[in-house]
């Protein structure tokens, strides 16, 4: 019996593995994020050169008055 008790270790080594869907979310997360920001200045670009074709067609209109 006192063979058995060295054998056994006395704290057996334990492996957390997290579930699957655990990190699946938090790479969805990033990819969510690096995508809204990506919107987020296209967005910004895409009101920029419409500011740029307001005021182009602003100039013209004016020249065309004068």
């Amino acid at each position: 019996m006192s063979e058995k008790k060295k054998k056994d270790p006395l704290h057996p080594e334990t492996f957390f593995l997290p579930p699957l869907k655990m990190i699946l979310t938090f790479f969805d997360k990033e990819s969510r994020q690096r995508e809204k920001k990506k919107k987020d200045a296209n967005a910004e670009n895409q009101e920029k050169a419409t500011e740029k074709d307001v005021e182009k067609l602003i100039e013209k209109l004016s020249e065309k008055d004068e």
